[in-house]
């Protein structure tokens, strides 16, 4: 029996509870135990465990990492402001149906508070029906919203390539309470033994112990063979976390997880998590499957072999014996834009980037069985530019990789229908908002959100653009595409302290209006994510780092494992014969992870947030100098700083709030040296010197710190004192002493990093002079040197962003 209790309230978490079908939405994070108990997560270390009979959980206000109510109890008003217009772009050229779009809109400081307060218009000004869940707040001032996810779905006509008005719907955002009326709502039921998620279209339950999946079209299961060809069933274990991630009526998430466990060298028990979203009004279920070698219940670890790894439904009905094979570099598939598929009676099945990420295999037999092959046993590793001779795969130790499925459970097998969902998988509407709403807003970009004004380049085309040497030739030594290979920096994929370049940027999307730069930074985050070996699910830094001591030494190490000296491995097997390590971790001195938050503030996707939550408890190691050997290098210290601040932003984590806000004074005031009372990370140099382009990273780091974080006066003391010490003796220079007062008579270009610094402490202070310098940097040089990168104008790219809006405004 369902039944829905009446709003109730503990003296620290408030939690509502309302019919199914009402349009109120929520994010929420109920983690269940194998004795059916379920935990809601406040997010602040405090929980409160509820009776599981409180079934079709629509509106939960105990939202994940978030305290306050989905709406504003105190204020019933309905009325509408507007907020932004915003469009929502299809891209395949075969128009959608009854789609879901997820996207993110930021919000301006001290504004809002509850997510549910907020509606969306179509261009008829009809309220539509959408779910809201925060994403973020300004954590560390007065915890008003800072960004928000948005659900809902849409019909949109076929875009027309270089037609720019094609292939779109146009929206608003308003602020206000007012909502639409949910054609076939998603419920979520969670019972002692099983939870079901149902719309009326489609239903599933999952049994709780032992974990069993049912579908509409038979048990779904995943089925990894081992290295010594045992199969292991990823849902048979004793530890399994159940999460109900989001519920409302318009989107459910949930989560389900198993961690690694490291049984000796040559046994180590797969780790994963399966993610399932279900919306409302449609036969549509995503099928999230990452897996896991990322053991913590051992300080070494190594690298985890095995033949193959498959997700299984049992009743997909009648269906011809079919296997659709990626296994080499398809051009032509890959530039049909569209994600691999099969068809059977009970579903129709699809997986993104099935050429991109190859090996890949769909299978139905027909006995009425569909095999997932995420880790094909037709194929072994691709690695790097070839298939290895042996018989397996392998993930690196600290590595997690996820793929992506689609069920389509409408029993449509219509071909026209299957292309549609194919194409729409691939590359999914992107929401489009306005550049001068992110101006405006001012909370999404680093360096106080300042943006200029962008002209978009004419949209040729909504997909990403491939040049056909990516189909043949290898960079580095490595092929463009491959499981191990799409869209990660092919440069630095190994060899991460190369040297040259930039850090890497995906702010074009926010200014070019393109989806093309939204899919393009989405791979590139999901690269950085199930390539590199920087992963550790679980880890918490109070309970586990005594044990392990992860660390990011040494310099362009292999591992985050403890590090103890060069002669002490930290892995406790050596690669077979004929394998390697397939990436390395980045190291504190080429630390760029900024795009990572930049595509999570465009998406909300989950994994993201995950990973960062690894790494809020991961960078405190740095931050209070656990390190063996800390990297005081400048770049290094505003690397990790910005790591860490991203990690913040996206989490909330208290505690490493209490260590950064208290950072400036406890550790980077002890390395200080007269008479510029600036770093060079050492007191024992002889002659210490310090590089402009390094110091670049540091201060953007402080100046993050600064807006993020209230009293924070010695901070932005420092950030005086570089710049100050750079206008009137560096001079944007290389290497040299710290100790006295002479002027650099010459540049160097590698202090592209500095400019845009100086000239938000020019903005920030009011003094001209700072800013003058940097632009006379960048268009006269100074003693002949300009710098490096692109300075023309501004399109997303690292450097130039407060450049080019100093230039619009001053």
């Amino acid at each position: 029996m369902k039944y829905y209790p009446a709003f109730f309230l503990f003296t620290f978490l408030l939690v509502s509870l309302v019919a199914c079908g009402q349009s109120e939405s929520n994010s929420t994070t109920t983690t269940v135990d194998a004795s059916g108990s379920s935990t809601i997560d406040n997010g602040t270390g405090g929980a409160v465990t509820i009776d599981t009979a409180l079934v079709c959980i629509n509106n939960n206000d105990a939202m994940s990492h978030d305290t306050f109510p989905y709406h504003d109890p105190n204020n019933s008003s309905v009325t509408s402001q507007l907020l932004t217009q915003f469009e929502v772009k299809e891209s395949s050229g075969k128009g959608i149906n009854n789609y879901p779009v997820s996207m993110v809109f930021p919000l301006k400081a001290g504004e809002h508070f509850y997510a549910g307060d907020f509606h969306i218009r179509n261009e008829r000004n009809q309220i539509i029906p959408a779910q809201f869940n925060m994403i973020n707040r300004w954590w560390a001032k007065d915890n008003a919203l800072r960004h928000v996810q948005a659900h809902f779905t849409v019909d949109i006509s076929a875009y027309m390539q270089g037609v720019e008005n094609t292939g779109k719907a146009r929206f608003s955002l308003h602020a206000g309470t007012i909502s639409s009326a949910v054609e076939n709502p998603v419920c979520v039921e969670d019972k002692t033994d099983k939870i079901t998620i149902d719309n009326s279209l489609l239903s599933i339950e999952i049994l709780k112990e032992p974990l069993s999946i049912i579908t509409p079209a038979g048990e779904l299961s995943s089925i990894l063979v081992n290295e010594q060809g045992d199969v292991e069933s990823s849902f048979e274990r004793d530890n399994i976390d159940i999460t109900i991630e989001e519920v409302g009526p318009v989107r459910a998430v949930i989560k389900i997880s198993s961690p690694t466990d490291y049984v000796n060298p040559t046994t180590i028990k797969h780790g994963w998590a399966l993610r399932l979203y279900v919306h409302a009004n449609s036969a549509l279920v995503k099928a999230d499957f990452q897996l896991q070698n990322s053991a913590i219940n051992t300080v070494y670890s190594g690298p985890l072999y095995f033949k193959s790894h498959e997700l299984q439904l049992s009743g997909i009905g009648a269906a011809q014996d079919i296997q659709l094979k990626a296994e080499t570099i398809d051009k032509e598939a890959i530039l049909s834009a569209k994600s691999g598929s099969v068809s059977a009676e009970n579903v129709n099945t699809f997986l993104r980037n099935f050429w991109q990420t190859f090996p890949n295999g769909l299978h139905t037999n027909e006995t009425g069985q569909l095999s997932v092959q995420l880790w094909p046993h037709w194929k072994k590793q691709y690695l790097h530019n070839k298939y290895v001779e042996g018989d397996y795969y392998w993930l690196d130790d600290m590595k997690q990789s996820y793929k992506e499925v689609l069920f389509d459970f409408s029993m449509n097998t219509d071909e026209a229908h299957i292309e549609q969902l194919a194409s729409s998988f691939q590359y999914p509407p992107v929401a489009i908002i306005p550049q001068s709403y992110y101006q405006a807003t001012q909370s999404t970009l680093e360096l106080g959100g300042y943006l200029p004004n962008v002209t978009p380049a004419s949209e040729t085309g909504r997909l990403p653009v491939y040049k056909n040497t990516d189909f043949t030739t290898k960079s580095y030594g490595y092929y463009k595409f491959g499981q191990d290979n799409f869209s990660i920096d092919l440069y630095r994929k190994k060899a991460t302290s190369n040297t040259g370049g930039a850090p890497y940027s995906s702010k074009k999307f926010f200014v070019s209006a393109n989806p093309k730069d939204y899919y393009v930074a989405q791979h590139k985050a999901v690269a950085e994510l199930n390539i590199r070996p920087q992963w550790l699910s679980g880890y918490q830094h109070d309970v586990h780092f005594s044990q392990l001591k992860p660390s990011t030494n040494p310099y362009a190490g292999s591992t985050w494992r403890r590090f103890i000296d060069h002669n002490t491995k930290a892995y406790t097997r050596e690669y077979i014969e004929g394998t390697s390590q397939v990436a390395n971790p980045r190291d504190d001195q080429h630390a760029w992870f900024y795009h990572i938050e930049q595509a999570y503030l465009m998406s909300g996707n989950k994994w993201i947030k995950d990973w960062f939550e690894f790494m809020a408890e991961f960078k405190q190691v740095y931050l209070q100098e656990l390190d063996p050997w800390p990297d005081r290098s400048n770049r290094s210290e505003g690397h990790a700083l910005s790591v860490a601040l991203s990690a913040f932003r996206v989490t909330g984590n208290e505690k490493l709030a209490e260590i950064l806000k208290n950072y400036s004074v406890n550790i980077h005031s002890q390395y200080l040296l007269m008479p510029h009372n600036i770093s060079v990370g050492s007191l024992t140099k002889s002659n210490p010197s310090a590089a402009v382009f390094q110091q670049g990273f540091l201060v953007k780091g402080f100046i993050e710190l600064y807006q993020e974080f209230p009293d924070q006066a010695f901070t932005l003391s420092l950030i005086k004192n570089y710049v100050d010490w750079n206008y009137q003796y560096a001079n944007y220079s290389y290497y040299r002493s710290v100790l006295d007062y002479e002027v650099s008579p010459k540049a160097s270009g590698t202090a592209l990093s500095f400019v845009d610094a100086a000239i938000w402490y020019a903005i920030y202070s009011g003094q001209e002079k700072y800013a003058t310098h940097a632009i006379n940097f960048v268009r006269l040089g100074i003693g002949g040197v300009k710098p490096y990168g692109y300075w023309t104008s501004w399109n997303g790219q690292y450097e130039g962003q407060l450049y080019h809006y100093y230039l619009q405004n001053y």
